[in-house]
């Protein structure tokens, strides 16, 4: 595989899920501004069922990240003849990839459903 071809494709995942953290923290203050407005005990309970979803996700989130940029520095280390990257290297990345995508996927359903539940909530 090309190295600058897998060196963008890697810019790609770390900007997946930087998009990922930063949707979070925004479903994180929506969750605060709710919580200051509604006190409704169900409501609580699923609250604290969300906050520790969204714990969860961002530390898979981190450590995906800190293999992907380890992968990064990596794939810039690596000696490559023609341009090249280490086969060992794009098996990482190509297991990397998969597992972003799997993230991506798994939190866009998620993200629907909690954005139904506000809107329910809210009116």
């Amino acid at each position: 595989m090309n190295k600058e071809f897998i060196t963008q494709e890697v810019e790609s995942l770390i900007r997946s899920l930087e998009f990922i953290q930063e949707e979070q923290a925004f479903i994180k203050r929506k969750l605060s501004s709710l919580l200051e407005n509604l006190v409704m005990n169900d409501f609580i309970v699923w609250a604290e069922e969300l906050q520790l979803q969204i714990l969860n996700r961002e530390a898979a989130v981190k450590l995906l990240l800190i293999d992907i940029l380890v992968l990064k520095k990596g794939i810039k280390a690596s000696k490559s003849a023609n341009n090249l990257v280490e086969s060992k290297l794009v098996a990482a990345y190509k297991k990397y990839k998969l597992q972003v995508v799997y993230l991506e996927n798994e939190f866009i359903a998620w993200k629907s459903d909690v954005n139904e539940r506000f809107e329910a909530a809210l009116y």
